[in-house]
């Protein structure tokens, strides 16, 4: 029977996972983590974290395969993209990794508008201008951290630093090279007319590989450190969105996945690469080699439950205190309103300036009300982004939701009433990482196609969370007030004045 350990290198945590042939966990290892967020728009993380947590739970996973006569056939991995670590001759990380939420490069992407225009650039990536991608990160440092820049031999994505700690090799696959800015869309190659005008050396970047690749062996290092075999297969199964849309289903037109976990992401599917005349959504590759997805999303969800969590339930042991609160408080949160920016905004406004808002307080203001606020502004931000999906794609009749968020059924019922459509709840969370095993048991050659992958992998069912009509229709009249208050802001310039 064939064992497979997936790796998913999250935000808040590493995990390593232990899958059988009918995709059945049987073991688990955790290591948590989390970046530092600086004034500036700074997020950074340390390479060592990974590192260690690469170690420890391989180890552990390792140890329990030894400990049952059980082999792994290899390891597949997918992670979070867009972050950027420039590692030097030996691979050694030379300055923490600048990550995904980090806004710093907005003086970059000027730059980058001098060189080539915005518009033209985001027909050859798919990627709007934006210092969330990782090209503004590596000119900032190039340009303010010259110091660095001399001794950079390759930049790194986290997966990519995953991958060459595990086999000494520089490789990325298409999902994760889409989200430098580097890559052609089109022809999933290296942008080399880009590189040039921009003076940046192709030998910085990695090898390129289609998802669920095979991107080198493991190291007899890693193998003596993990009790693994040296020699075992690295699949690079791609980006943590990708994966969770392969486990959601997404094979088809007419649907759409929400995955909420540090952020929320929106993907749906196309036939080919497609572009918004206002830059408003993303196209990348797929996990399916040789296939597109469109994407939208909000930097800070799941972040933004948890920092209402540590602020406003200090004390609570439990989600129990916190679900039971919002529960409670009627829908709409008795005028309060929250736009969901804390990280700055991505989809629909692409403002890395904007920042968390409560609006309509007042001495009556209760810490349950602010609480599902700040739900019912994901909510509808998520709403807004679906719309921009079928204004680009069509229609979408349904939407299948995963990740730790989804776990409140309360959220699950706001988002159904927000986007005012069935909504279907993975009732295994761990999407990224049963689509991450999905693409490694058709690199095996155990599934001719995604969709029997899907069928066999993804075996427990789903639950339908329906629109309330009431909801629906107080949650369209919000949406309208929150974008003429981003409107109202944003035309203020409130945002460059705060900065």
């Amino acid at each position: 029977m064939k064992h497979i350990i997936a790796v998913d290198v999250g935000t808040q945590s590493l995990r390593a996972v232990v899958f059988d042939a009918k995709g059945s966990i049987l073991f688990s290892a955790a290591h948590d983590y989390a970046p530092a967020f600086y004034p500036g728009n700074r997020a950074e993380q340390d390479p060592a974290d990974w590192e260690a947590a690469l170690r420890g739970t391989l180890f552990r996973a390792g140890a329990y395969l030894s400990q049952r006569g059980l082999k792994a056939e290899c390891i597949a991995v997918t992670s979070q993209r867009a972050s950027v670590i420039p590692v030097d001759e030996r691979g050694a990380p030379l300055h923490p990794a600048l990550m995904w939420q980090d806004k710093r490069a907005t003086h970059q992407c000027e730059h980058i508008a001098g060189v080539v225009p915005p518009g033209e650039l985001y027909r050859q990536c798919g990627l709007r201008l934006d210092p969330y991608f990782s090209l503004p990160k590596m000119l900032y440092l190039k340009q303010e951290r010259p110091d660095v820049w001399q001794k950079t031999r390759k930049l790194l994505g986290v997966q990519d630093y995953v991958n060459f700690l595990l086999t000494g090799n520089y490789v990325t696959d298409w999902s994760q090279a889409c989200r430098t800015m580097l890559m052609d869309i089109n022809a999933f190659e290296w942008n080399l007319p880009l590189l040039e005008k921009l003076e940046l050396k192709r030998e910085l970047l990695c090898d390129l590989c289609s998802p669920g690749g095979v991107s080198g062996h493991l190291t007899e290092d890693f193998a003596h450190a993990s009790g693994l075999p040296c020699g075992l297969p690295v699949l690079l199964c791609g980006g943590d969105q990708q994966c969770a849309a392969l486990a959601l289903g997404l094979f088809s037109p007419g649907s759409a996945t929400v995955n909420t976990g540090t952020g929320s992401f929106v993907l749906g599917y196309v036939e080919k690469p497609v572009f918004d005349a206002r830059q408003r959504i993303l196209c990348s590759a797929a996990a399916v080699p040789g296939r597109w997805i469109v994407e939208a999303g909000i930097y800070a969800s799941g972040a933004t439950y948890n920092w209402c969590r540590k602020n406003f339930f200090p004390d609570s042991e439990s989600f129990d205190e916190i679900d039971a609160e919002v529960a409670n408080t009627p829908a709409g949160s008795n005028g309060v309103f929250v736009l969901p920016h804390f990280q700055g905004s991505a989809a629909p406004n692409w403002n890395p300036f904007a920042k968390g808002l409560f609006f309509n307080l007042t001495l009556g203001t209760t810490r349950g009300e602010m609480f599902r606020a700040v739900l019912e502004g994901i909510a509808m931000e998520i709403a807004d982004n679906i719309s921009l999906i079928e204004e680009n794609s069509g229609p979408v009749d349904r939407v299948f939701l995963a990740g730790g968020l989804t776990k409140f059924p309360v959220y699950c019922q706001i988002l159904s009433d927000a986007l005012c459509k069935r909504a279907e709840r993975l009732e295994n969370s761990e999407a990224s990482l049963l689509g991450c095993l999905m693409s490694a048991r058709v690199t095996l050659g155990d599934f001719g196609n995604y969709e029997a992958a899907c069928a066999a992998v993804v075996q427990s069912g789903a639950r339908a969370f329906t629109p309330n009509e009431e909801n629906a229709a107080l949650y369209a009249r919000m949406r309208d007030v929150k974008r003429a208050l981003y409107g109202a802001l944003d035309a203020a310039k409130i945002y460059e004045l705060v900065k």
